[in-house]
């Protein structure tokens, strides 16, 4: 008699025959199986009939006929797999073999994707992420166009005003609008990049803060002068050589240089920035170590960048090239004119004033340049093009730099997780020895003195630079030049000082005397104190910081008087041409409307 039963899944009622009780067989519309049970019987069945023999059950049962053979399982793990699968997705077996290749068994013990998968997959799946943020691209393309419009606008009214105040507000936004073009490259990139270690291939919504990305940009600039200091300290200062000697060319090349280690390793510091702990993105060594093993993902990225912003560098090259002279004549003027407006304006105030003794600039009563604003049309319009290159690439490029991540992550040594802080009382530190040897703090302080003496290098010509922007009061300037310039002598004398207290500490006053009259002494005699002390080991750090600072700098002024190989005037060389008669003026050296900042300056009057 025919027993009929229903499927659990998908609720289908069929009928089977009788001999497939207690026995499963296969759903006709889902194949999911189904238990056959017996239909009811009535409450007078007796007991005897309740019980079958379990024994002549198993016998008869014909298990062949039961087996699914359609379905393929692992016969490793019994994980269901495809037809067309080659391996188990669960435990990577080969299906033929039964065993592990050893592709599948380096995979797995990266822990992650394999870093040959990173180079073919990048393309296409960062022309799918941008595809899927095209608002993304717009919003960037505004943004850098906005920003980028304010800080021109800024430089132009900075250049057009001459009194300081207004040059100093000018300025001052001028700064914190370009700042929000390198904080919003930052931010994009930290946000992707972070979103692909999520495995989310969709961004949330993201908001322009302008201060932020302000804050960022500046952020930027410093990782950026921080990793090129120790390539700069040398391809710089070669460049600038060879550029105060004539060779402009080879100096840029030089200089270019230099930032050619922070370019290569940005890509593995971003991953870093995204961590609860970015140290590692900070430590030029410890990301050294790591770019030297990730060398050619690296070098892949970079090449990915330079040859999607091929387009945006055509446009910035193409500004500089054909409109470049035509720009630098047009601020020029813009520069003169502020310059007449200036002395005119401080000739007024002498005259109205009665100020006897004031002295008119070179620029009173000269005529104003005029300006052809038209020169400013076509650079304009390719910025602009500029800008809409660069909105995609940026997203484009953030998104391989996000593969590159996924697949580098168990070799860029991310910190997820922040150690537990324990404390170390003074007497425990002391007995375990901790802390750099001597030799090691010495190393850090010969080492380091190179660049402190480019970070007081490239403070001195920003503080120059600002200065001659905005008309600094001459009292102004030297006092700020010299806070400058006396600082380092002031921390090395804090540091003698701080060594000869110890050394009377500790050999008393006699010793104490000769380290005041012999400074070498008390410096020599700071480091035997320093395996006894901690704290001497860091004035002895930042004494030898300051002694290595001086050295290099010296170096630096012998290597600047030097003349450059092969510009010697030979001794058989033709003898000069006499000089012109008085009063002979060369026409390609007619005066023109001069540039401010080659000329001195008036005097500002005194404020009354």
């Amino acid at each position: 008699m025919p027993i009929k039963v229903r499927c659990k899944e998908c609720n289908t009622s069929f009928s089977v025959r009788d001999e497939a009780e207690g026995k499963r067989v296969r759903c006709k519309e889902c194949g999911a199986p189904v238990k056959v049970t017996a239909a009811k019987q009535s409450k007078q069945r007796s007991s005897s009939s309740k019980s079958a023999d379990t024994d002549d059950f198993l016998a008869t049962l014909d298990i062949d006929k039961l087996e699914d053979k359609a379905a393929k399982i692992c016969p490793r793990c019994g994980h269901d797999v495809g037809e067309e699968d080659t391996e188990c997705p669960s435990c990577g077996v080969d299906l033929s073999t039964g065993r592990m290749s050893e592709a599948t068994r380096r995979k797995r013990r990266r822990k992650g994707p394999a870093i040959e998968e990173f180079y073919s997959k990048s393309w296409g799946d960062a022309y799918k992420f941008l595809g899927n943020h095209k608002g993304l691209a717009v919003k960037t393309f505004l943004y850098s166009s906005i920003a980028s419009t304010l800080f021109f606008c800024s430089i132009f009214m900075m250049m057009w005003c001459h009194r300081t105040p207004p040059r100093a507000f000018w300025g001052f936004i001028a700064f914190v609008s370009i700042m929000a073009i390198p904080g919003w490259i930052w931010f994009i990139q930290t946000e992707v990049v972070r979103y692909a270690l999520q495995k989310k291939d969709k961004l949330k919504r993201i908001n322009f803060d302008f201060f932020l990305c302000s804050a960022l940009g500046m952020k930027f600039i410093f990782w950026i002068i921080l990793f090129s200091l120790p390539a700069e300290a040398i391809m710089g200062i070669l460049g600038y050589y060879f550029i105060s000697n004539g060779s402009v060319p080879a100096g840029a090349v030089l200089i270019a240089t230099g930032f050619l280690p922070t370019f290569l390793m940005f890509p593995l510091a971003i991953p870093h920035m995204t961590m609860v702990d970015s140290t590692p993105g900070w430590m030029i060594h410890k990301l050294g170590k790591i770019f030297l093993t990730l060398i050619k993902p690296a070098m892949f990225w970079c090449f990915v960048f330079v040859l999607t912003s091929l387009p945006v560098l055509g446009c910035l090259g193409a500004i500089g090239a054909v409109y470049g002279n035509d720009l630098n004549s047009f601020f020029s003027n813009v520069r003169y004119n502020s310059s007449i407006a200036r002395d005119n304006g401080a000739k007024e105030y002498a005259e109205e004033n009665k100020i006897s003794d004031f002295v008119e600039g070179p620029f009173v009563g000269k005529t104003p340049a005029e300006l052809d604003a038209s020169v400013l049309i076509v650079p304009s319009i390719l910025w602009l093009l500029a800008c809409l290159f660069y909105a995609p690439v940026l997203i484009y490029n953030a998104r391989v730099n996000g593969l590159l991540a996924v697949h580098c992550k168990p070799d860029l040594g991310l910190i997820t997780k922040l150690s537990e802080t324990k404390y170390v009382s003074k007497a425990d530190s002391k007995k375990e020895g901790v802390g750099p040897t001597p030799s090691q703090l010495a190393i850090y302080g010969l080492l380091g003195g190179i660049g402190v003496w480019l970070f007081s290098f490239v403070i001195i010509m920003a503080f120059v630079s600002v200065a001659v922007a905005i008309n600094m009061n001459l009292l102004l300037f030297a006092l700020g030049l010299a806070a400058i310039l006396f600082t380092p002598p002031l921390i090395a004398t804090v540091c003698w000082i701080m060594s000869l207290v110890e050394l009377g500490k500790k050999a008393g006053a006699g010793h104490c005397a000769l380290g005041v009259f012999l400074p070498p002494y008390a410096y020599a005699k700071g480091w035997g104190y320093v395996k006894e002390n901690k704290q001497m080991g860091k004035v002895m750090l930042v004494w030898t910081l300051m002694i290595s600072y001086y050295f290099y700098a010296l170096a630096i002024s012998f290597l600047f008087n030097q003349p450059i190989p092969g510009s010697q005037k030979p001794e058989n060389a033709p003898a000069e041409a006499p000089p012109a008669a008085e009063g002979a003026v060369d026409p390609a050296m007619e005066p023109g409307p001069a540039d401010p900042a080659m000329e001195a300056g008036p005097a500002e009057p005194a404020t009354p």
